[in-house]
């Protein structure tokens, strides 16, 4: 099994690298033969959808735009989990924005020039993971989760607030929620959902 861990900050070793890792590594630890891979999006040049709409997707889910999109797509497609995590801003990072738009373009033109088949991300299980500098993150889980939805995956939700996922605030070692270990236990549910 392959778990994909996406990283939406553009800050390298910052809080939500942190938390992403740590979700990886909840999950590697739960089942045998999980690997995982760790994508900060810092390193990659992904720009919004361009709206080439009579181009786009005519072949399901490729995108004529030339950047590194694809192929973050490809590892996406080959994952059998997914865990995103991004930081606090308005609400997430324009990178992630970029990629959150292109991916649900392509879902959306999927179905409406008809192709056949499924989706692929479909009910591909998925987990979410915010830092803030101490506000509450729930509008990113949010926004992950209807992201999530309309690329048809399935989100992962909670028992405990905030339920979508995984909120860490300012100092990871000093927040009472212990959103390191919180992340460490939605990567183990992640492998249990992989297992079934």
């Amino acid at each position: 099994m392959k778990v994909l861990g996406v990283v939406g900050s553009m800050r390298k070793e910052g809080n939500t690298g942190k938390l992403v890792q740590a979700a990886l590594d909840g999950a590697k630890g739960a089942a045998e033969g999980v690997r995982t891979q760790l994508v900060p999006l810092s390193t990659l040049e992904i720009g919004p959808c361009q709206g080439c709409y009579e181009v786009c997707s005519k072949t399901p889910y490729r995108c004529v735009v030339k950047d590194d999109f694809p192929s973050l797509l490809s590892r996406m497609e080959d994952a059998d989990g997914i865990v995103i995590g991004s930081p606090l801003y308005f609400p997430v990072p324009s990178r992630l924005v970029a990629l959150c738009e292109r991916v649900v373009c392509l879902a959306y033109f999927h179905d409406r020039r008809g192709h056949k088949g499924p989706h692929v991300l479909e009910d591909k299980p998925c987990a979410f993971v915010v830092a803030t500098g101490g506000g509450e993150g729930v509008e990113v889980l949010r926004y992950l989760f209807q992201f999530a939805l309309a690329a048809r995956m399935t989100p992962l939700t909670l028992k405990r607030y905030p339920y979508y996922g995984v909120v860490g605030r300012g100092d990871l070692e000093k927040d009472e929620a212990k959103p390191v270990e919180a992340a460490r236990d939605l990567g183990r549910l992640l492998a249990s959902a992989l297992e079934e």
